[in-house]
């Protein structure tokens, strides 16, 4: 019986340890304020080629690293690139002139992109069940960022049921005014991605990759990759840190 009740006092001690230890979370000053008072974060994508711009190409954000602010999209909008410039893997080519972010309803406050971080002339586009496990591209940007926010990021993985929250514009979206905040909840993590249910009624999906997603406390967690049946395949930020170690971006790899 002693030894029982030792086996259970060491138990509820290192329990209390954890607790101890455990540091509460900060969350973003914005992040309990009506979704109209938020700062622009949700942006969406102009690239222009010789013979063809695309306007308000799916969804992008800027993200904040230990030092610099970065920009980032979905790798799967190369498959549009593909599909008319014949490009087969992730360069935009000879052809390509600039790509620029903006707030869809703010679409003077602009951030350009001097260069893709990611590109690889090596890495075929391929199609989304490839892609999902990789849909982030990141940019090197212009520093004049106005007022558009870069997110700050949270690198332990989301949980099973845990709710979270896409940020974003839809294509067939009826408010222009602000990106539609859409609830999630994740039903399945397998490392690269996850899978989700919406919670939100009366969100139309179409258009909306690209977008942020975010965690209770406004932390970045993943990027909006598409769809598969009644589900939503979100990526995860594990593809975003491996971009980070390959290109020597500092980051803080806490445990937020």
């Amino acid at each position: 019986m002693m030894k029982r009740t030792g086996f259970i006092l060491l138990g509820l001690f290192t329990f209390l340890l954890a607790c101890k230890n455990e540091q509460p979370v900060e969350k973003e000053s914005w992040i309990g304020q009506p979704l109209s008072q938020w700062p622009n974060f949700s942006l969406t994508n102009e690239i222009r080629f010789k013979d063809t711009t695309f306007t308000d190409l799916a969804n992008a954000f800027l993200i904040q690293t230990a030092k610099d602010t970065l920009g980032v999209s979905c790798k799967h909008i190369f498959m549009a690139f593909e599909n008319v410039f014949g490009l087969t893997t992730i360069d935009l080519g000879k052809e390509f002139i600039s790509w620029e972010l903006y707030p869809k309803n703010d679409r003077e406050n602009r951030v350009s992109v001097k260069q893709l971080i990611n590109t690889e002339p090596e890495e075929n586009i391929g199609q989304f069940n490839t892609l999902k496990v990789r849909d982030w591209i990141l940019f090197e940007i212009d520093k004049n960022l106005t007022d558009i926010y870069p997110l700050k990021i949270r690198y332990t993985p989301v949980k099973t049921n845990e709710i979270v929250y896409a940020v974003g514009w839809g294509m067939k979206q009826k408010d222009k005014n602000r990106p539609a905040l859409v609830k999630l909840q994740c039903f399945k993590n397998l490392g690269p991605y996850f899978y989700v249910q919406t919670l939100s009624e009366g969100i139309q999906p179409h258009g909306r990759s690209g977008s942020p997603v975010i965690d209770k406390n406004g932390y970045l967690v993943g990027i909006v990759s598409g769809a598969e049946g009644t589900l939503g395949v979100i990526g995860s930020v594990n593809y975003l840190k491996e971009m980070f170690d390959l290109y020597d971006v500092e980051y803080k790899n806490s445990d937020r």
